[in-house]
């Protein structure tokens, strides 16, 4: 024989505040799907089970969906707390309620696990309800700050990386002139950094006491048209 499931119910933070937000303003004659699409973006049947439903389990709206008395009183932040833990206690069995009698956010896995064995329901199904018992056990004002946590965050572009610029030699020694000069040697600017070795030749001519002034001169001029290139 199977045995019967017990549901609580589940509400997102994000929707449990954006929904106070709108009583704080006026309190609606008729909470409708409509309504509630108007605050966050999701489809009809989704704003009647995941919203109108648990805000009726939890005595906020009657049986036609219209704000009851603890309605009136939950939008007003001196009768927060007090309305919050009157809901808990119509709504959850006693053994809860005095196992975690002041529960904070550090024992949500404890509670878990405790929705997940009496209410025999599946992890998320049971995160959830552990999310809607400590909203209403902690019954802080303070944190309606979190019906902005489920806003997309803007995606910033990346900004493309810098082209690669080759360098050459021209580049360097252009890098390296301060402002406003230019290279002493454009043409060839590896020469310009890049010292050359000295060389020094001694050169020792032997001539026969018998040759001629006219020979003289063809041995010398040999010699620098050969040994020239070294000066240069």
């Amino acid at each position: 024989m199977a045995t019967a499931t017990t549901t609580y119910p589940k509400i997102s933070k994000k929707l449990w505040w954006l929904l106070r937000d709108r009583f704080k303003k006026s309190v609606p004659s008729v909470v409708t799907p409509t309504l509630v699409t108007s605050l966050a973006t999701m489809a009809d049947a989704s704003a009647r089970s995941n919203v109108i439903s648990p805000l009726r389990e939890l005595g906020l709206l009657d049986d036609d969906n219209k704000p009851t008395d603890l309605a009136a009183r939950w939008r007003h932040d001196d009768e927060y707390a007090a309305v919050c833990h009157e809901i808990r206690q119509n709504t959850y069995p006693h053994e809860l309620i005095e196992a975690f009698p002041d529960a904070d956010w550090g024992q949500k896995e404890q509670i878990k696990s405790w929705f997940m064995k009496v209410g025999q329901v599946g992890e998320a199904a049971a995160r959830m309800y552990a999310d809607t018992y400590l909203l209403l056990t902690q019954a802080d004002t303070t944190k309606s700050e979190e019906k902005s946590s489920a806003a997309p965050t803007p995606r910033v572009p990346r900004s493309l990386p810098k082209p690669k610029i080759k360098r050459t030699a021209e580049n360097a020694v252009n890098d390296a002139v301060p402002t406003g000069q230019t290279p002493s040697n454009p043409g060839n600017p590896a020469r310009e950094h890049r010292r050359m070795p000295a060389v020094h030749i001694d050169v020792q001519v032997h001539i026969s006491p018998d040759t001629s002034p006219e020979q003289i001169d063809r041995i010398f001029e040999s010699m620098a048209k050969h040994l020239g290139s070294f000066t240069k």
